[in-house]
């Protein structure tokens, strides 16, 4: 876990230093024909593609420098890109095991297969991102009806990527320090997670430990605390959507603020992170 973050991210960083953030802003300029609104899907888009690829972390170090070039060059307003950028990378990374490392703490230690866990996931996890973005763009509606303006030469450089690792460091270490102590000290809940109401109740009570102490903390806490079932899908939904609730319930939100040089967190995630959690958990139990 704590290896494929730090690659990732750095991946990803290096990425934006060869160039990829001022590329993918033209591109999506263009492709948004002068529509902020239409530059805010395309941006969405791209977070989920890059999600699934990089994990959510490397795909906010990819497009915060890309959402403040979109505003240094075209007058983008930066806080609806960078709260959906935010939204649809933490919801959407419930889908694919190894898009969050909170993922591979949970299904490692309760020795549950990569593929079956995406067939439940997936398509909650397209729900949960889908809510989420639109209550941000419903929230910013006014913004994203702002025309985007003609290309300027951009005034500043790009932030620095690089500048997630620290923070990987940190929490990568508290995890595994927690995986190392928390097996003495917590037996597994010999609860079956099957009914609609438990697994939603379990998703919002490990979303909001994830709120409180970071998912990735809150991942180790789960992963001892659980047996394998129905529940640890609705566990895996709490702890990467129900992370939006505070600014601090995941990484990948705190890289996007020290990124994007703004607060990546806003009131209207909280509610639509409970809201796109139990209509994931919903899609989660009829599939289960």
């Amino acid at each position: 876990m704590v290896a494929l973050l730090t690659v990732t991210v750095a991946a990803s960083a290096f990425l934006v230093r060869l160039g990829a953030a001022e590329r993918a802003a033209a591109a999506l300029a263009r492709g948004a024909r002068g529509s902020t609104g239409r530059l805010y899907v395309l941006v969405c888009g791209l977070c989920a593609l890059l999600t699934s690829l990089l994990t959510l972390d490397g795909a906010v170090v990819i497009l915060a420098p890309v959402v403040v070039t979109l505003e240094r060059r075209f007058a983008v307003p930066r806080r609806p890109l960078l709260l959906g950028v935010v939204a649809v990378a933490n919801a959407f990374s419930a889908g694919f095991p190894t898009a969050n490392p909170t993922n591979l703490v949970v299904l490692a230690r309760l020795r549950l297969g990569l593929g079956e866990a995406t067939v439940h996931l997936l398509p909650a996890a397209v729900v949960a991102a889908s809510v989420c973005a639109a209550a941000v763009a419903l929230s910013e509606r006014r913004t994203l009806r702002t025309p985007l303006l003609a290309a300027t030469a951009a005034s500043e450089p790009a932030p620095r990527a690089a500048a997630g690792l620290p923070a990987v460091a940190r929490i990568g270490i508290q995890v595994v320090a927690l995986l190392v102590v928390l097996p003495a000290v917590i037996r597994p809940v010999q609860v079956a997670w099957t009914g609609l109401a438990g697994m939603v109740a379990l998703a919002l009570a490990v979303a909001a430990l994830a709120a409180v102490a970071n998912n990735l903390p809150a991942s180790a806490v789960a992963a001892v605390a659980l047996v394998p079932g129905p529940g640890a899908y609705a566990a895996l939904v709490g702890l990467s959507v129900g992370a939006l609730v505070t600014p601090h319930g995941s990484v990948a939100t705190l890289i996007a603020g020290d990124l994007g040089g703004e607060s990546a967190h806003a009131r209207i995630l909280a509610p639509a992170a409970i809201g796109a959690t139990a209509a994931a958990v919903a899609l989660v139990w009829i599939g289960a």
